[in-house]
């Protein structure tokens, strides 16, 4: 279950002045405030990272093999350079020599091996395996100390970019999933200092030994967490937060005019959504699927949200903007449409339906109300049913027949395959076409840039004709930064999180 931080025990770390405040731990640390709690599920392990919560402490103190850069294309980080063979099933990485984990061993192609190859344990809860399914244990192998072998169950002509997922950090050979929980041992800019599953603070330590050179720049950070709108504007008012990594669109207005904050934002980041059970009726039939599809008025949904803190989309996981869309902007709402087509399903006098959600991510429940708003012009009448934030992912999602939902931003190759695929064990809307999976597979196989755009667009076209998932939109997630404060870019891959360069002069 996720568990929010309560504001009053935020307020005793955070609020400037306070006794609790002077003697708080990490008082002279860059302080960063985030926005989602994994609660007792908190982990140092990043095979089981479970939220954004997680996702803090573990991309400060890890590295994965290869990031992304902000166009989603694949960029060193442990591994130096990579090549493919012809028939683009195996690739070869040459790993970066001279780094070592905070315990000192020094970091080469066995523990690359042993990394993802616990990603395939049965026992490991990890999402990790549905998103390496290209893979399996045995086509991973050490050629020697610095060069490691991937080889994909089929053509995989974006393996180096599919590698550069949440769960794929490197941990040392022989690490335990118990010990992983509670210590970390990475190769990242950060060392663990402090650290409780569902404590209220964690405290990083600089690596002094860190393998690029003059970073990190900040000697500690101290992260908290806090989930409510209200807390995270108290915190950054009260003079004591630096980075608070995402605000709620709703009170931006409250911080805009701060002149001690500069308000930053990221790219199309995640999307929310709202999905369906294309197996059960009403959504099993595809004139009611494209019905809800038509009734949004995409726009105003970002407008109305998101306070024109993001951009509409097209039903598809892709931003309209990418080569890789299908379309070069939103459909239009189309109410007499909508109608129409539920009176051809046979519900010529409209619809009602139960909508779940909560606010596990800002502005979700705002989405879903406005939503249910557009849908009564098409006679569908929807009663969202708000559900406590900290138990929505365990307990509604992937357990309700028509919710809401976000998903980070992804590049296409992992955005259309990972919820999508028949196979798919986070498949929300059990929609299953197996002509959308073979235009995946041409995809994977395609060593043609060109070709393999087509193919995703073909798959995004496809999905947003009959699949189950609405994406009226991408959100730009907004970042609030004291202006004393220099070195922190938003990312577009927002679990990413990348503290290097972030300063806080005193």
């Amino acid at each position: 279950m996720r568990r929010s931080i309560p504001f009053a025990a935020l307020a005793a770390l955070t609020i400037a002045g306070s006794p609790a405040a002077a003697a708080a731990p990490g008082d002279d640390c860059v302080k960063i405030l985030g926005y989602e709690s994994s609660g007792e599920k908190q982990s140092m392990d990043p095979a089981s990272l479970y939220s954004s919560d997680d996702a803090y402490h573990v991309f400060a103190t890890y590295n994965r093999l290869v990031d992304l850069d902000e166009e989603f294309r694949p960029v060193p980080e442990l591994a130096e350079s990579w090549e493919s063979s012809a028939d683009g099933r195996t690739w070869t990485f040459h790993l970066r020599p001279g780094v070592t984990f905070h315990d000192g061993s020094e970091f080469d192609a066995a523990d690359v091996v042993f990394t993802f190859k616990r990603l395939f344990d049965p026992a490991l809860a990890t999402g990790a395996k549905q998103a390496l399914a290209f893979l399996e244990p045995d086509g991973i192998a050490m050629i020697d100390p610095m060069t490691v072998t991937f080889t994909a169950k089929a053509p995989a002509a974006e393996l180096p970019t599919l590698l550069a997922n949440r769960y794929t950090s490197i941990v040392a050979e022989g690490a335990k999933a118990e010990d992983l929980r509670l210590h970390e041992n990475g190769t990242g800019p950060f060392v663990q200092q402090e650290f409780t599953p569902g404590g209220p603070i964690r405290l990083l330590q600089k690596n002094a030994g860190y393998w690029k050179s003059g970073l990190p720049k900040a000697a500690c950070l101290r992260i908290t967490v806090a989930p409510e709108a209200v807390a995270a504007v108290s915190a950054l008012k009260s003079g004591d937060i630096d980075l608070v990594l995402n605000i709620d669109p709703s009170v931006v207005y409250a911080l805009k005019d701060d002149p001690g904050l500069q308000l930053l934002q990221t790219p199309a980041s995640n999307s929310m959504t709202v999905s369906m059970w294309t197996d059960t009726p009403p959504f099993d039939d595809n004139r009611v699927r494209q019905a809800l599809k038509l009734v949004v008025d995409r726009q105003a949904m970002v407008e109305a949200v998101l306070l024109g803190y993001g951009e509409a989309a097209a039903d598809s996981p892709v931003p309209v903007g990418s080569p890789a869309s299908f379309v070069s902007e939103a459909p239009a709402a189309d109410i007499a449409r909508a109608k129409q087509l539920l009176a051809e399903a046979g519900h010529p006098e409209g619809l009602r339906l139960d909508m779940f959600t909560a606010e596990s991510v800002p502005g979700m429940v705002r989405m879903a109300q406005v939503y249910a708003q557009m849908a009564a012009a098409a006679g569908i009448q929807i009663t969202v049913n708000v559900t406590p934030a900290d138990s929505y992912w365990d307990d509604v999602w992937l357990k309700k027949p028509l919710v809401t939902s976000s998903w980070s931003m992804r590049p296409p190759v992992e955005a259309l395959s990972y919820p999508f695929r028949s196979t798919s064990d986070v498949n929300e809307t059990h929609w299953k076409n197996p002509d959308y999976d073979l235009l995946l597979a041409k995809a994977d196989a395609a060593v043609d840039a060109d070709e393999r755009t087509k193919a995703y667009q073909a798959a995004g076209e496809l999905l947003a004709e009959d699949g189950g998932i609405i994406i009226p939109m991408f959100v730009h997630q907004v970042i609030a930064l004291r202006k004393r404060c220099t070195g922190y870019k938003p990312r577009a891959q927002n679990f990413a999180f990348n503290f290097e360069q972030l300063a806080c002069a005193k």
